[in-house]
């Protein structure tokens, strides 16, 4: 027994390292492939130092999820590849000790980054959104008191005060503001897209800025009263012309008549307009504003921020409010994106046993045979996740398909490998394997 200990110890050791090893390499290729993603947002950010940190904090747990169960599988390929080089294979195998023994110490190995993984996936993730969610209100936060301490002014147009797409023009006119600047008479807002032949205006009597707290985060709403929002075709007049045509108009106290009052000599028909009258309209300042740190999300209506126990709440609430869940697209890719989550770290505890199998060879032959079963067994785990999702969206299997789907096509690979190895030695590499016994299914027969 205290010969397998140092067995197991050695190989804890070397797969430990090199795994770390690995996953730190894998990671740091990923987050830097996604980072020039977020490029826009980091340079403008008024915080490059906080943001990048942010950013960070975001994108590492979904990479780390990953690049952990892959770097074990080429950490335990790695592994064995040397012993064997080394001929220490050979030497524990001839004094009696199976594959499968090898293995216990990979798989327990396999088990601790399973929980890790898990970990990343269910507990860390959802955090780190929730923290990036937080630091883009409070970024918004800073920006919106920016903009009302510098743009909010009387009497002068103002253009681009709120955050609008790069392809549009936003012009703001205030006729009086008060001196702590949540007063307003006499609003004009219109906004012109530069690739499209129509604009919006909206002019209302007056206006309020006031502070709400929204999930315990204060937001800046922008309330305008008794106006009209005007939509029209430009036909080829500028917004500007628009403005020095209609400024007096469209600043006019009467802005019940204020429509009748505007030159419509350039427009041929009536259908050019649409006008609507309101009498409240309120305008989340720091939503506008935070769509300028945007970024892409793995999952809608704050789903990827919700801890297991939310998690499991919020899917039983849907499938309650939804008695034919099951036929509905949009319900079961929540589902799916649930099962996804612990589908990959899941499969640790196979590729774990999968990599010690492939690594097993003749020590006289060239190692090209690990390097392409590890890159077969990435191909058939991710493949298969993709795969399993695909048939669940599409209702053809129910969606725990996208849980079960990848670990039994391990399981079935593992046991396929495990098996080839207790009948052959290690002198019978991988690609020999493929070639005499798997492509001519001669896997389960008994060797003469």
């Amino acid at each position: 027994m205290a010969i397998f200990r140092k067995l197991d110890r050695l190989i804890a050791s070397e797969i430990i390292s090199l795994t770390f090893v690995i996953t730190a390499s894998l990671s740091s290729v990923l987050i830097m492939i996604k980072f020039p993603r977020y490029a826009n947002l980091l340079f403008s950010a008024p915080d490059s130092g906080t943001t990048f940190f942010m950013l960070l904090l975001f994108i590492l747990p979904s990479v780390l999820k990953l690049t952990l169960p892959i770097s074990l599988l080429l950490a335990s390929a790695l592994v064995s590849a040397k012993m064997s080089a080394d001929r220490e294979i050979e030497a524990w195998m001839a004094s009696g000790v199976s594959v499968l023994r090898l293995s216990y110490m990979p798989i327990f190995l396999g088990i601790i980054v399973m929980i890790v993984s898990l970990w990343f996936a269910l507990f860390f993730e959802p955090y780190s959104n929730k923290s990036f969610n937080k630091f883009q209100w409070l970024q918004s936060q800073n920006a919106v008191e920016a903009m009302v301490q510098n743009s909010i002014r009387e009497k002068s147009f103002v253009f681009d005060a709120l955050p609008i797409p790069e392809n549009a023009k936003l012009t703001m006119y205030l006729q009086s503001v008060s001196s702590d600047r949540s007063e307003f008479s006499n609003i004009f807002i219109g906004l012109k897209s530069n690739h499209e032949k129509h604009f919006s205006v909206i002019v209302a009597k007056s206006g309020t800025l006031k502070k709400e707290k929204v999930n315990g985060l204060q937001d800046y709403i922008f309330s305008l009263n008794d106006g009209y929002v005007y939509s029209c075709n430009t036909n080829k007049v500028s917004l500007e012309k628009f403005i020095l045509q209609n400024k007096e108009s469209l600043i006019s106290s009467n802005l019940e008549n204020s429509h009748s009052k505007l030159n419509l000599s350039a427009y041929p028909s009536f259908t050019d307009w649409n006008v609507t009258q309101f009498s409240e309209m309120q305008i989340s300042l720091l939503n506008s504003f935070k769509s300028k740190f945007k970024i892409d999300s793995n999952s809608s209506n704050n789903i990827n921020q919700l801890y297991p126990n939310e998690l499991y709440n919020y899917i039983d609430r849907l499938q309650v409010e939804n008695s034919d869940w099951r036929y509905k697209p949009e319900v079961i890719q929540k589902i799916v994106y649930v099962f996804k989550q612990i589908s990959i770290p899941f499969c640790s505890i196979f590729l774990a046993l999968i990599g010690i199998c492939l690594g097993i060879q003749d020590s006289r032959k060239k190692q090209i045979g690990v390097y392409l079963g590890v890159g077969i067994i990435i191909f058939i785990l991710y493949s298969s996740v993709s795969l399993s999702q695909q048939l669940a969206t599409s209702l053809i299997f129910p969606p725990t398909i996208a849980f079960i789907f990848a670990p039994l096509a391990l399981i079935l690979t593992s046991c396929i490998l495990l098996r080839w190895r207790l009948r052959h030695p290690p002198s019978v590499s991988f690609i020999t394997f493929i070639k005499d016994d798997l492509l001519k299914i001669k896997i389960f027969s008994r060797k003469g």
